[in-house]
């Protein structure tokens, strides 16, 4: 088990024992109010979850343990059958951290939507901040297709109240869901059932730290970017070549490639050039301690905040990639001291990227 990742959920501890990510909000679930202007309907309340025949349905039924998907009932009817029951959960905070993301979507929508979307923000926020426990708990049912469907396609859903609270968060094309499969580090490994932690989760172009705007009227936010441009053709052209020059000499390597060509090194800022214009902080903007030099694969990486790193310089790995996908990218994201930057005089930045770039919750990985 030492090879499992952990999380730290509510002062509990658990391995991560498998993962099925970016499961997309495709709008046949999506909420009526939050649809594209594309798109008409209601949507369904079941959430397609894979295909139920061949490898992909064998990698389905071990996922979930369950065995049955899409076989109907007597008279060929869909059958409502349980597949966990009352041991998978979605938790407040990533509910909350997912409002937050994407407050600045919900304000000003980039996508077309049915509907003025900012009118659903304030609802959908009250409903989460009234829920009493951070973990709340659900069944989910098998609602597929039956198997003589040529598709075979295998959905999920539930009657809990929470699935019709997180359904009504999920805005179509942006947005993904992430299912951890969860057993704790103490006990017998054996015979305990595994937890399945649901949690959404917004594409990075989207989340509201790329679009640092105020929420004000359109005529404000369009002198605001209007005037972050100017400012930043302006920042460009006096100090991106010096901040891109400091940042190299300061660290020649990157820390995972140990490649040193500059033309293959990215001056990747740790607290985002954007937000730095956006609260008029030029000299973070063009400060080479807030700088890390990465080839582009892993400046992606922590760009996005898939990746972030303590105080003392250790990675931080987050938990929305697979254990393939860390393999691939030659990081073992369970080993201490895994990798480690030079961290003197970065605190700051370190601190900022953690809490707000980083797209795991930071107290559930440390």
């Amino acid at each position: 088990m030492d090879n499992f990742q952990k999380i730290n959920i509510e002062g509990k501890e658990y391995f991560i024992i498998d993962s099925i990510q970016n499961l997309r909000a495709e709008d046949s679930f999506i909420y009526r109010k939050n649809k594209l202007k594309m798109y008409k309907g209601n949507g369904e309340s079941r959430k397609y979850v894979g295909s139920y025949l061949g490898s992909s349905g064998e990698r389905l039924s071990d996922f979930f343990e369950y065995e049955n998907w899409g076989k109907g009932g007597e008279n060929g009817e869909r059958v409502y059958t349980p597949i966990q029951e009352c041991n998978c959960f979605f938790s407040k905070s990533n509910l909350l951290k997912y409002l937050y993301d994407s407050r600045i979507e919900y304000q000003k929508q980039e996508q077309l939507y049915n509907f003025d979307i900012s009118e659903l923000y304030n609802s959908n926020l009250d409903s989460v901040s009234a829920i009493k426990n951070d973990k709340v708990f659900f069944s989910i049912y098998d609602v597929s297709d039956l198997t003589d469907n040529k598709l075979c396609r295998g959905y999920i859903r539930s009657d809990d109240e929470i699935w019709d609270i997180w359904r009504k968060l999920v805005l179509p094309k942006i947005s993904y869901l992430s299912i951890l499969k969860l057993i704790p580090t103490v006990g017998n490994k054996g015979n305990q059932k595994p937890l399945f932690y649901f949690r959404i989760l917004l594409d990075y172009q989207f989340r509201s730290i790329v679009h640092p705007k105020l929420i004000g009227t359109s005529a404000d936010v369009e002198i605001e970017e209007k005037e972050i441009k100017e400012l930043t053709k302006s920042i460009s052209r006096k100090g991106a070549y010096e901040y891109r020059k400091k940042v190299l000499e300061h660290m020649p390597q990157c820390p995972f490639t140990k490649i040193t060509e500059v033309e293959l090194l990215i001056a990747s800022h740790i607290k985002p050039y954007s937000v730095c214009i956006k609260e008029g902080r030029e000299d973070q903007a063009l400060d080479y301690l807030n700088g890390l030099a990465l080839t582009p694969t892993y400046d992606k990486l922590f760009d996005q905040g898939y990746i972030t790193f303590k105080d003392n310089g250790d990675l931080i790995c987050g938990t929305l990639l697979s254990s393939y996908t860390w393999e691939r990218l030659n990081i073992n994201p369970t080993a201490k001291n895994n990798l480690r930057i030079y961290p003197e005089d970065r605190k700051q930045y370190l601190e900022y990227h953690r809490n707000f770039v980083f797209q795991d919750n930071i107290k559930d990985l440390t």
